[in-house]
C-alpha cells in the first residue's frame, strides 16, 4: 500500500504538469499579437526653473510651477519567439500615443498648456508558467527608449508668462521595464490575454522661449516623473511547429 501511495504521489503531479502544457506554446514557436493598450502615468514634476537667459547661465526657480500628464489610448502589438517552452524574448510596441500637458499648482488655471507623442518600444524576456490546461501566467523584464516628438506648446498663455513665443522639447531616455499577464487559449493556436507593465520614467523638458522684452532666448526646464502603468489588452496567435 506504501509503494501504491509513492506511485501515485509521484506520477499524478508529472501528469499533472503535462496537461498543463497542451496548450502552451513551445519551444522554437512565434508568436504575435494586438490590442488595446492602456497607458496611465502617475506622474509629478519640479517646479519650472530658468537655466540661461542669453548665454548667460541662471538657476531662477519660479515658484509653483508645476505639471502633470493625461492618459491616454492607442493599438498596440507585439512579436515573440520561445526559445525553450518556458522562455521567450517579445517586443511590444503600438501607435505613439499623444499625450496632454496639463498645468498644476499655479499653472493648474490654464489647464491644458501642451501636448507631445511618446515612442515607447519594449523588448523583454519573459518566463510563462501553467496554471491550468489553458490558463497561463507570466513575469517578464527588460528596458525601453523612450523617446518624444511633436512636442508642443498649445496655450499661448504660458507664453505670455514667461515673457515670449516659447518652443518645447521632451528629452527621452534608457528605462526598465517590468510586467506581468497572464493568457487563455481558445484553440492551440488563438490565445487572448491581459499585460499589466510599469516603467520607472523620468524624463526633462526644455522650453526655449524669445523673451520679447530683452529679446534674448530664455531657456526654462522642468523634471517630470512620469511611471506610467501600462495595461495591454491582447488576441494572440501561435505560429505552430510543423509535426514531421
Amino acid at each position: 500500500m506504501n509503494y501504491y501511495r509513492f506511485i501515485k504521489k509521484l506520477i499524478l503531479p508529472l501528469i499533472t504538469l503535462w496537461a498543463l502544457d497542451l496548450h502552451a506554446q513551445k519551444a522554437k514557436e512565434f508568436f504575435v499579437t494586438a490590442g488595446w493598450m492602456y497607458l496611465a502615468p502617475q506622474s509629478k514634476s519640479s517646479t519650472l526653473r530658468i537655466v540661461e537667459m542669453g548665454s548667460t547661465p541662471m538657476d531662477a526657480e519660479l515658484p509653483n510651477t508645476a505639471v502633470r500628464l493625461g492618459k491616454s489610448n492607442t493599438l498596440g502589438f507585439s512579436g515573440g519567439y520561445f526559445f525553450t517552452d518556458r522562455w521567450a524574448v517579445e517586443l511590444t510596441a503600438g501607435i505613439p500615443p499623444k499625450f496632454d500637458i496639463k498645468g498644476w499648482d499655479a499653472l493648474e488655471p490654464l489647464g491644458k498648456i501642451a501636448e507631445t507623442t511618446a515612442w515607447t518600444p519594449i523588448l523583454q524576456v519573459k518566463y510563462r508558467q501553467p496554471i491550468t490546461p489553458k490558463f497561463n501566467a507570466s513575469l517578464s523584464a527588460g528596458f525601453t527608449y523612450c523617446w518624444f516628438t511633436d512636442s508642443k506648446i498649445t496655450n499661448d498663455q504660458l507664453g505670455v508668462l514667461l515673457g515670449g513665443p516659447t518652443d518645447l522639447k521632451v528629452n527621452g531616455a534608457f528605462r526598465p521595464v517590468f510586467s506581468g499577464g497572464l493568457t487563455y487559449a481558445i484553440t492551440d493556436q488563438w490565445f487572448v490575454g491581459g499585460n499589466f507593465s510599469v516603467i520607472p520614467l523620468s524624463v526633462d523638458a526644455v522650453l526655449t522661449t524669445r523673451h520679447q522684452e530683452t529679446n534674448q532666448i530664455m531657456k526654462s526646464k522642468i523634471d517630470v516623473d512620469l511611471n506610467p502603468i501600462m495595461t495591454y489588452a491582447t488576441i494572440g496567435y501561435v505560429f505552430k511547429k510543423r509535426k514531421k
